[in-house]
């Protein structure tokens, strides 16, 4: 019984942790004995997550070969797959600033434009696939996303008052501090602390994947109340989870098709479906709307409903 429990709990790790987040979001909205704690925990979220993604991605970094982080064919395809997106949604950005519909246009641009999330390389490891590819991937896209907002952007939205290289600079440092500082320093155990590295190695088994469930934990409480608060219309609000739920499933698929192709199916389906939601909400916040940040919330969850599924299939496959 306790081993069954146990193997639901591993299984359904993300859904679990949806499930508490939201339940954590209604007590402290609702319930006044943990109104004197709420302060605390919202001052105190801006510093959690940023060490729980640094502590998650420096664990996955560890067990990755330095000589697997190159370039593959597929990052270039997927990354003119997202300038296809990108460019398409905002041409519907700018041809609609007047219509009703425009968050939703507004929601997919943000979504399209974000790069691989981070995590993504956890994911790919949990399910079998090649995280340092997926790394890889997570860095270029990350550049790709620094060069093409600052691009697109005023075109959306002509006044917002910053230059090209004042965006590309805010964007990269929002970006590659998560990324490259654990990856700097899982590189630097394995050069100069082996046997230190060799025991994180050992000791690191599946902690990053229920470090992320815990970020997913956070991110699912501050989604719901981001969209509780919303003043978008319920039509607006449904037609962006219905969308942004068809295009999280479309990526995934196409992104294993192509990965398929190139012998890397579960890394490239990450690759495009997998999106860096903290930054595209922050980029939707800023310079879009706060109805456009739904968008890339949404798109979390979606994305953790699918890994759900492919990690229960992949436990499923193993047994």
């Amino acid at each position: 019984m306790i081993s069954r429990l146990a193997n639901l709990l591993k299984d359904w790790t993300l859904p679990i942790s949806m499930l508490v987040g939201s339940v954590c979001y209604v007590i402290f909205t609702h319930c006044e004995w943990a109104m004197p704690a709420k302060p605390l925990i919202v001052r105190g979220i801006p510093y959690l997550l940023p060490t729980l993604i640094f502590l998650m991605l420096f664990l996955a970094y560890c067990k990755i070969d330095p000589k697997e982080l190159r370039p593959r064919r597929w990052h270039l395809v997927l990354i003119l797959i997202q300038l296809v997106e990108t460019v398409l949604a905002a041409w519907w950005c700018i041809s609609h600033r007047d219509s009703e519909w425009l968050p939703l246009a507004e929601s997919l641009l943000a979504v399209f434009v974000a790069p691989m999330a981070a995590v993504g390389a956890v994911v790919t490891q949990k399910i079998g696939g090649n995280p340092a590819t997926a790394t890889t991937y997570t860095v270029i896209s990350s550049l790709f996303t620094a060069l093409i907002v600052p691009t697109v952007y005023p075109l959306v939205e002509p006044g917002i008052g910053v230059t090209f290289f004042e965006l590309f600079f805010r964007i990269l440092s929002r970006v590659f501090p998560t990324i490259i500082f654990p990856l700097f320093l899982a590189l630097i155990l394995r050069w100069f602390v082996p046997k230190v590295h060799q025991w994180v190695c050992l000791e690191a088994k599946d902690k990053s994947f229920y470090l992320w469930a815990v970020c997913t934990m956070v991110n699912t409480a501050q989604i719901i109340r981001c969209i509780v608060s919303s003043e978008g219309s319920m039509n607006i609000l449904w037609s962006i989870v219905v969308v942004i739920g068809v295009v999280v499933m479309m990526q995934f698929y196409v992104g294993k098709q192509i990965g398929s192709h190139y012998h890397d199916r579960i890394a490239a389906g990450q690759g495009l479906a997998q999106k860096n939601t903290v930054l595209s909400i922050w980029i939707a916040m800023t310079f879009l709307s706060p109805t456009a940040a739904i968008g890339p919330g949404v798109c979390l969850l979606w994305q953790n409903i699918v890994n759900s599924w492919q990690i229960w299939k992949h436990n499923k496959r193993r047994e």
